[in-house]
């Protein structure tokens, strides 16, 4: 037999959903809850990369426009540890700002979604990115 114990399948996966907006936090944890995730929450970039440090998630999705630490700003700090650096990030952005995207994924962000987002989108997007298939 192998040595390497495989993870049961049960075990659910871990999300850290950041926005400044307590609406949004809430719809993303119900949709992503019905589907068996487990999400914690955090409402600011410091808080983020606390979370992130004290109890790595399997996923991140953060938003863009956050008083005092920008999106790109937390991505840019999580991805300096190299612990953090494996965390898949989906950005959640209201900007149709094409350069600012583009930023984005050069920064090593895994994928994006523009809000106001399709929960079905927001729901394969973030298995995609879980399973590390995009």
């Amino acid at each position: 037999g192998s040595s390497l114990e495989r993870r049961p399948v049960e075990m659910a996966k871990q999300v850290l959903a950041v926005d400044d907006d307590p609406d949004v936090l809430l719809i993303i944890q119900t949709a992503l809850q019905t589907e068996g995730f487990t999400v914690r929450t955090a409402c600011n970039g410091p808080d983020c990369i606390e979370s992130a440090t004290a109890d790595p998630p399997d996923l991140i999705l953060l938003d863009v426009m956050m008083p005092g630490m920008n999106g790109f700003e937390v991505v840019a700090k999580l991805k300096e540890e190299s612990s953090k650096s494996m965390i898949p990030i989906i950005l959640l952005t209201g900007l149709s700002d094409r350069k600012k995207v583009q930023e984005a994924l050069a920064s090593g962000v895994d994928y994006y979604i523009v809000k106001p987002f399709d929960f079905d989108d927001l729901i394969s997007k973030v298995n995609q990115a879980i399973e590390g298939d995009l």
